[in-house]
């Protein structure tokens, strides 16, 4: 079979991995306490010395990232300045600076911080590790768009890669616990997804999960109120999701959706335009936090963090063969939809080391 070139024709998915909490409620990322601090061991998952003292979330990242690799992700195969990431987060260091800020305010100032995790006070470091393991020397972005964060990823990344900065693309979310009073529960874990071009993939002969395209936009959620500001939600929504729909062709089949809302109206109104464009009965309004129906069975709700669309995503690439369409919407008005065209075979089941909880 050969595949289409560029990003138009969609990028290879060719490893995909979750490390998430063995058991998070209702095969959840998200506790409304917070997880169990045991559940994942650094020692045992990454090595017994060099690791102990990364933040929590680099420390899923890397994790994940091993398991997309052993996936058949082939972003170790080409030269290191050929190799680049794109990084998904929101939540994921806010622990850590919270413990920054109460060190330099009741402990001596920054002479209190510990070496060891000084260098994490800017988010952009979260990867830094990553990049150090996997040589990604390309290019290396960091996003935190709340919710669809790891959506825009793949879209930024794909843009990079289809420019020519790189061969293959390392996208990834990771979140940890946030703060006591933060006010929301915190997602944990991290996702991982290996991207090429198809021709790349087809070239080695990798197995191949299905092609994805991605987009996002955003709407101010002020603009709702006025009855022209909620029609150009609809037209914005419609115009990008038929353009994305363009890009798979005149013979590719209507994809199946799955929907990560919230209770916002931008979430509803998302909905209720992109069920127009796949001519689909309007269902009943989301409830706060919930998935709205066809959704994928043990899928998680829009959350704090970046987690949630890229836990979707990967259960999304790693079940079933089919054309599917994953609609990120929530109340701060960033909108993503990423649609997975299937190659028609087997989903690929990975080799080496099992997957870490909620395996897809």
């Amino acid at each position: 079979m050969s595949l289409p070139i560029g990003i138009d024709g969609g990028l290879a998915v060719t490893g995909a991995a979750l490390v998430l909490p063995p058991d998070a409620p209702g095969g959840r990322a998200q506790w409304p306490g917070g997880p169990p601090d045991d559940w994942f061991d650094h020692r045992t998952r990454l090595g017994p010395r060099g690791y102990k003292y990364l933040p929590a979330a680099a420390q899923y990242l890397l994790a994940a990232a091993r398991g997309a690799a052993a996936d058949g992700g082939g972003i170790d195969l080409v030269p290191e300045d050929r190799r680049g990431s794109a990084l998904a987060l929101n939540g994921a260091l806010a622990g850590l600076f919270d413990r920054m800020d109460r060190q330099v305010a009741a402990e001596g100032g920054a002479n209190a911080l510990s070496p060891a995790t000084a260098p994490y006070f800017a988010a952009s470091v979260l990867g830094s590790r990553l990049a150090a393991e996997h040589g990604l020397k390309g290019f290396a972005l960091t996003l935190a768009a709340p919710g669809t964060a790891a959506l825009e990823a793949v879209e930024a990344g794909a843009r990079a890669l289809a420019a020519g900065r790189c061969d293959a693309l390392f996208v990834g979310a990771a979140e940890h616990a946030l703060p006591k009073g933060a006010g929301e529960p915190g997602e944990q874990g991290a996702a991982a997804l290996v991207l090429e071009p198809p021709a790349a993939a087809e070239a080695r002969g990798a197995a191949v999960h299905g092609l994805v395209r991605a987009r996002s936009l955003h709407v101010p959620p002020r603009s709702l109120a006025e009855g022209a500001g909620r029609a150009r939600l609809t037209a914005t929504v419609t115009g990008a999701l038929d353009r994305l729909l363009a890009a798979a062709g005149p013979g590719a089949r209507a994809p199946e959706p799955h929907y990560v809302l919230d209770g916002s109206p931008v979430a509803a109104l998302t909905r209720a335009a992109v069920d127009g464009v796949l001519a689909i009965r309007p269902a009943a309004p989301p409830t706060p936090g919930a998935l709205a129906p066809g959704a994928p069975p043990g899928a998680v709700p829009l959350g704090a963090g970046s987690l949630a669309a890229a836990v979707g995503l990967v259960r999304l690439v790693t079940g079933e063969p089919g054309d599917r369409l994953l609609v990120v919407a929530g109340g701060r008005g960033h909108i993503a939809f990423v649609l997975l065209s299937a190659l028609g075979r087997p989903p690929v089941r990975p080799h080496g080391p099992e997957r870490e909880g909620n395996p897809c």
